[in-house]
Order: structure tokens, then C-alpha cells, then sequence
């Protein structure tokens, strides 16, 4: 007898909109990433992925552009450098910008405002994050007040929002602190909305009201709109890509 797969819908939320992202998984290691357009609740049904994600160290950008994930796949190149951290544009996974990470240890980012995020991992290898900047975190200096510098040594010029929440006190104790304090908070969205059984509902009180069934999806391969790559020479080496892993 086959046991039917248990769908999971995980959300992030946008602060700046009514934009969310959802990232649909089922089978355990196929996940789906839908646009959600909160305002209409309209969607755009978006590309499919075969591997592990770690939804607890992925983000998206307060305006709901662009996201960070953190991702395990064994196949790509070598079972040493399967992991990395990777920054797309939703509702796609095709690779922007790629930080081989080689490891679960760490890996994952944080937008801190919607030009600028920390990302775990190697130096990038597709460099196609343009209006973007990476940064670095370390300690507040004169000049630096918030200890957040570009990957060139400069002060990063967070937006307002970005700054203060930075220079909250207390000052974080470590890494993962610091970690968690540069994510953008969510605000209150995440407690209107439930999900159940691959299924979105808005909640009303103590009552819920059904958004959308996901349950009857099946993979299918999708290209970015923004995929760079020549189609007649998929085969070539190039950087990681979510077609790669296809049937």
C-alpha cells in the first residue's frame, strides 16, 4: 500500500508588502516555491527543486525581491562541496549569486534591508546579484557604528530601519546572535495565516478560512525567466542549477 507523501507549506513574509513566499515540500526532499500575493490572494506557481532545504536559515527581503536559502545537495560536484547558500528571485531557485558552503555546520543568510545581506559560504561563483551587496559583520567602530562593513572593507549604508535595529541594545553576546538580530522580524502576518495538511488558510478568530489547497501538485521542470544559460548547452559546466537535478 502507498502511503500518500505529507505536503508542508512553510511561509516568509515581506515587510515592506503584501508579497509572501511560500515554499511547498513534499516528498520530504521536494519542494516548490510559490509567490503569494497577499492583497489578492493571487499566486505564482514557481520552480521545483530535488533536495534538501533548510527552511530555518533562509530569507527573504523585506520586499519580497528576492531570497536566500541554504540548500544540501550531494550531487553537485562532489559530496564535500554539496551544501551552499544560495540568493534567487522568487518564485525561482535559479541561482543568482552561489557561496559554496561544503558542510551543515553553518550555511544560510539574512537580508538586513533589501540591498544588503549576510550570507554564509565561499566567495560567490556566479556574481549575478546585481543592485546587491554582501556584507560582513564583526565589531562597532568609530565610522561603523553598527559593526556591518561591505566585502571590500567599507561601512555598508543600511537603510533607517536597518540601522536602529542593528544598535539596539543589548549588543549581541556571539555569531549567532548576531545572526539572528539582522534578520528582518516579520511582523504580526505569520499570525493570520495557518497551514494544515499542504493547505492555506486565513485565520478568523478562532475560525479558519480556506486560501488554497497545494496538495495536488507533481514535479515538472520550469526555467527561469532570468536564466542566463544557453539552452542548447545545458550540459556545459556551468555553476549549480535547479534543472540540473531533474528526472
Amino acid at each position: 500500500m502507498t502511503t500518500a507523501p505529507v505536503i508542508r507549506l512553510h511561509l516568509f513574509f515581506a515587510t515592506e508588502n503584501d508579497r509572501a513566499l511560500i515554499l511547498r515540500q513534499g516528498p520530504s526532499k521536494q519542494f516548490r516555491m510559490i509567490l503569494w500575493h497577499r492583497d489578492t490572494n493571487t499566486f505564482e506557481d514557481g520552480q521545483w527543486i530535488k533536495s534538501k532545504v533548510y527552511v530555518d536559515r533562509c530569507s527573504l527581503s523585506p520586499d519580497g525581491r528576492h531570497f536566500l536559502y541554504f540548500l544540501l545537495d550531494g550531487r553537485w560536484r562532489s559530496a564535500a562541496e554539496g551544501s551552499f547558500t544560495a540568493l534567487s528571485r522568487p518564485p525561482y531557485w535559479t541561482a543568482l549569486s552561489l557561496f559554496p558552503e561544503g558542510s551543515t555546520w553553518a550555511g544560510g543568510g539574512v537580508f538586513i534591508d533589501n540591498t544588503h545581506y549576510f550570507a554564509y559560504g565561499g566567495a560567490d561563483i556566479i556574481g549575478r546579484d546585481e543592485g546587491l551587496s554582501r556584507v560582513s559583520f564583526g565589531e562597532p567602530e568609530k565610522g561603523c557604528t553598527t559593526g556591518i562593513r561591505l566585502m571590500t572593507g567599507g561601512r555598508a549604508p543600511l537603510d533607517r530601519a536597518a540601522t536602529k535595529r542593528l544598535l539596539a541594545e543589548p549588543r549581541p553576546k556571539d555569531a549567532w546572535e548576531q545572526f539572528a538580530r539582522l534578520a528582518v522580524p516579520e511582523g504580526d502576518a505569520r499570525d493570520r495565516y495557518d497551514t494544515l495538511g499542504g493547505k492555506l488558510y486565513h485565520r478568523r478568530g478562532q475560525d479558519l478560512e480556506l486560501i488554497r489547497d497545494f496538495t495536488d501538485m507533481e514535479f515538472e521542470p520550469m526555467r527561469a525567466p532570468y536564466d542566463w544559460r544557453d539552452e542548447a548547452n545545458l550540459d556545459d559546466p556551468h555553476p549549480w542549477h535547479p534543472l540540473d537535478n531533474d528526472p
